[in-house]
């Protein structure tokens, strides 16, 4: 990075899974060392969207499974801040509904983010790097730190 960027906001993408809450100390070392504030972002995947292969969508029930998901999020990021973010100057944490790479990059422009630190992988972590984490490297305007899922961490 060039000496005229200066860090003021980093997010910080977690879906709750063991690899995001790896990032945790990586955002931590980040946070204190430029000053900046950090973006808690979790993200309802829209069920709804998706196309209906099987026949008809249960919207109804889609709106549950979102309704759950969200208090569920909500509950987990409320702890997340009371553990570990209350010293961070400008911390804040928010719920989104959308499709998680397009979210993240839609939040990088909207609050002006000027560094995203984040798993590697996610929630199913079936391949070396999620499909989420590749499309926010690919598309980000701005630098991606990717970190190691948990267990390349306790190696």
């Amino acid at each position: 990075m060039g000496s005229k960027q200066k860090i003021k906001n980093i997010l910080w993408p977690n879906d709750l899974s063991k690899c995001s809450e790896a990032a945790l100390p990586h955002v931590l070392i980040m946070a204190k060392q430029y000053g900046a504030a950090v973006h808690l972002l979790y993200v309802v995947e829209d069920l709804s969207q998706n196309d209906p292969w099987y026949g008809k969508i249960d919207v109804a029930h889609v709106n549950r499974l979102i309704e759950w998901e969200t208090k569920k999020a909500r509950e987990r990021l409320q702890e997340f801040g009371r553990n570990y973010l209350e010293g961070i100057v400008g911390y804040s944490k928010k719920i989104e509904l959308g499709d998680p790479a397009s979210v993240i990059l839609d939040f990088v422009a909207k609050y002006s983010i000027d560094l995203v630190v984040m798993c590697r992988k996610g929630k199913k972590g079936n391949f070396p790097m999620g499909g989420v984490a590749n499309k926010v490297v690919e598309n980000s305007s701005v630098p991606v730190v990717i970190t190691p899922n948990a267990e390349a961490e306790k190696k």
